[in-house]
Parts: structure tokens; sequence; C-alpha cells
């Protein structure tokens, strides 16, 4: 291998970076702007600040659409019964239905998100499992170098104040077997401490999986924009500073009048002006700042090209579109928010079945504890066209009452129940009430004809 391919080769992310990728990713969440103090007054009345938070704001709009689009209302999992009875015990007692927007923030946000299986049982016979969110930021994790998908070592580190007020430092480590936990570098007592989960009881999940160590942040596809947002709106007034050729212009200055010019103490150059006159730098009132905030307008709009989430603002500009036609709007977003289920659903599946093993005390593999997340659909359904496409079947005889209702997710028992209402309605209305006004009207015609016969008799 030549010198430069094997160099390239070598070139590993180290943490350091990895969490400052992490702090600008946040920020960028946050929607805040790195304006030094120089000059801040002047580009605020340029208002900078708020193109900046418009770009910045669309990451934040981004995240959050995929927060709720990815879990929407409620998470349900599908798996033999007495696995599904213990999952959602272990959910209820981990609080999950709530922490899964954390989970999917951190993931879509930073790219990485984990989650920690921990016992929380007091008795070594029984075990008693829950599923902690962790924050991305606090977790690194050591792989098998022959195979990334084996975590050997997983480490969680993150400060803490005593309740003196003093800082202290804590570590978690989390083996195949054991978990040791250290206190300011020292082992607490008690540790370390066997688990019964058989493997390293933290599980990674990539947002965007590209087979790398790590994951992508779910605006992936823009951030060098942002970045150029940043360091554009974050430096311009060094820029102005330091790189402008500044030209002085002196106003209020009467004809024949010329500042007058002196030497300073401290040899500083200095202008004395009539008392109505002003100098400012002309580069300051010029383009400079102005042509930097049109190019950030036009970063702007070709990110909300690029982003599918921001398509859906543009549907609700858009009135009486079909199911269909929103459909196709929304087809990349519909297609992103699915690859996003596919990633976390592996990986809460994945805690469900080392939390399934671990209270059954059993070696087997984690295949012979298989569940399967449900998510609710991604758009609400367009009751009208569906009923309208099982009309069409219904008329070329391809489809029955029975299979409409199964396709609403009736069981058989509700089948024939709601059959059978439909039958008793249809029998009031085509034999009760109608039947009986068409009686009615036959019978008073009837009598109103032999009447009439009678008066010609």
């Amino acid at each position: 291998m030549d010198p430069v391919t094997l160099s390239l080769a070598s070139i590993r992310e180290t943490k350091q970076d990895r969490l400052m990728r992490y702090l600008r990713a946040w920020a960028y969440y946050k929607a805040e702007e790195y304006l030094d103090e120089l000059g801040k007054e002047y580009i605020k009345e340029r208002k900078l600040f708020q193109h900046m938070r418009r770009v910045f704001g669309y990451v934040t709009q981004v995240v959050d659409t995929d927060v709720r689009f990815v879990m929407k209302r409620r998470l349900s999992v599908e798996s033999k019964p007495e696995f599904e009875e213990d999952i959602l015990t272990i959910w209820e007692r981990s609080n999950f239905q709530a922490e899964k927007y954390k989970l999917v923030r951190y993931g879509a946000n930073l790219g990485d998100a984990y989650l920690i299986v921990q016992d929380v049982s007091d008795n070594s016979t029984v075990v008693a499992p829950r599923i902690i969110v962790a924050n991305t930021e606090d977790m690194d994790i050591i792989t098998e170098p022959d195979d990334q998908t084996v975590v050997i070592q997983a480490i969680q580190e993150y400060g803490f104040y005593d309740e003196d007020g003093r800082p202290h430092r804590r570590k978690w480590v989390y083996y195949p077997d054991r978990i040791e936990r250290y206190t300011d570098d020292r082992m607490d007592e008690g540790f370390p401490r066997p688990h019964p989960f058989g493997e390293v009881p933290v599980i990674h999940i990539k947002a965007i999986d590209i087979g790398e160590q790590w994951g992508l942040c779910s605006w992936h596809n823009v951030q060098g924009q942002l970045d150029e947002v940043n360091e554009l709106g974050s430096y311009m007034n060094r820029i102005l500073l330091r790189y402008a050729d500044p030209t002085l212009i002196a106003t209020g200055v009467n004809p024949g009048e010329k500042p007058v010019f002196r030497k300073g103490i401290n040899q500083d150059n200095v202008y004395f002006l009539p008392q109505n006159a002003d100098m400012k730098v002309l580069e300051y009132q010029g383009s400079v700042l102005s042509d930097v905030i049109a190019m950030i307008d036009r970063i702007a709009d070709n990110i909300k090209d690029q982003l599918p989430e921001l398509s859906l603002a543009k549907i609700r500009e858009q009135s009486g579109l079909s199911g269909y036609a929103v459909s196709l709007h929304a087809a990349d977003f519909i297609a992103k928010v699915e690859e996003l289920r596919g990633n976390f659903a592996n990986g809460i599946e994945w805690a469900n079945a080392l939390a399934l093993r671990a209270i059954r005390r059993s070696n087997a593999p984690l295949e012979e504890f298989k569940n399967t997340i449900v998510f609710e659909s991604i758009l609400p359904q367009d009751r009208e066209s569906t009923l309208r496409a099982w009309q069409i079947e219904r008329d070329l005889g391809i489809l029955s009452r029975r299979e409409m209702l199964r396709r609403d997710g009736l069981t058989e028992e509700e089948i024939d129940t709601r059959l059978q209402e439909v039958e008793q309605d249809q029998a009031v209305t085509g034999f009760g009430l109608e039947r009986l006004g068409a009686l009615i009207d036959q019978a008073a015609a009837a009598g109103a004809g032999e009447t009439a016969g009678a008066g010609e008799a």
C-alpha cells in the first residue's frame, strides 16, 4: 500500500473531535450564533442574527419532525404472548413510551443514540431489566477490530456535583460479564458487579447507517452549507476588521473646511471634525455585509429544497390535494422515515431480546427471543380514497364485505358482530319504517279507488 493511501486509511476520528461535532450539532439545533463582541450592535442592526437563525432553525424543524413521525404517539410490539407481556412490563418500568422521543432526538441530531439495559433488581435470583436512553455525548464504545457489530467494551463518562457542590467525575465501564464504576478515577465500593445479559448491555443505534463506526445525522446532506453560514456569520466582524480595505468618509463638513490632523501622545492618528460632522468607515456602509446576508438567504432556500422534512410545509400551502398527491409530495420524506424507523427498531428489538433472555436466565441465541416493533402509519390514511378503491373491487366481484373489515383490522368475532348489526339495520330500513310507510300509501291508494268506484255506481 502506498504511503498516501496508508495515511488516509489510518485516519480515525478522535473522541474529542466527535464531541466537538456533537456540540456544533446541538448549537445548530438550538439556533445559536457565534458572534464576538466587536461590532455586535452594528451587525445586530443589520439583522444578521435573524438570517442565521432562519437557517439553523431548519435543523430544529427537521429533527423535531423526524422525532414525531418516526415514533408517533404509541409504540407496540409483536412477539410470542409471554414475550410481549414481559416487554410491555419492561417498557413500563423504563417509561420507554416517553423516552423514545429522546432516543430519536439524539439519533436524528447527532447521528448516534445508545440504549443501556440494566438490572434494577436487588434479588440475585430475580432479574428486573429496564431500558435507559443514554446521553450520546457521554458514551464511547470499543468494537471488535474485525467486526464492528460486536461491542467488547462500552464507557459512559459524565460530571456531577455532590451535596456540598463539589464537582466529581463518574465513569461506568460495561464488559460482557461485569460492570465497573469509578468516581474520580477510583473504583466505587461494590464494584465490579456481574450482570446477567451475556454481552455488553449497550446498544449503539446509528440514525443513518452507512457502515462506518458512527452514524450520520438526519440533516447530514446540508451540514456543509450550515457550516458555511456559521463561518460567514460568526466571523463577519473579523472579516470586516481584518481583511476589508476601509475608506473613511466624512459627512457634515462644509466646503473649505478640512479635518485637522494631529499626532496624539500615543502616536495614534486623531481627526478633529466640526461639531455637526461625522466620519464613518465606508466599507461598513457598503455592500460587504449585505452581500453576505443575500448569500445566506440563498443558502437557506437551497437547504429548504434539499430536506424532505420541509416538504410538509409545501403540502400545507396547497389545499384540495388527494391522498395520492400528498404521498407523491412526501415520497422522499416517507422513505427517510422508514429508513430511520428500521435502524431504531433494530436497536430496540435487540434491547428487548437481551432483557427477555436475562429474565429467563437463558443462554439461547437472541434469535430465540425475536420481537418486532410496530409503528403507526406515517401519514394519516385517506379514508375516502380507500373506500372508493374498495368499492371498485367490490363491484368487480373480487372483494367481500368480510375482507373489507379484515383490512380495517377487525377480528373474526368483531366482524361477525359488525355484519350482524348491519343486517339488522338493513332489515329495519328495508322492511320496517320504509315498508310500513309504503303499505300505508298503498292502502290509502286502494281506499281512494274503492270510493271512486262506488260513486260511479
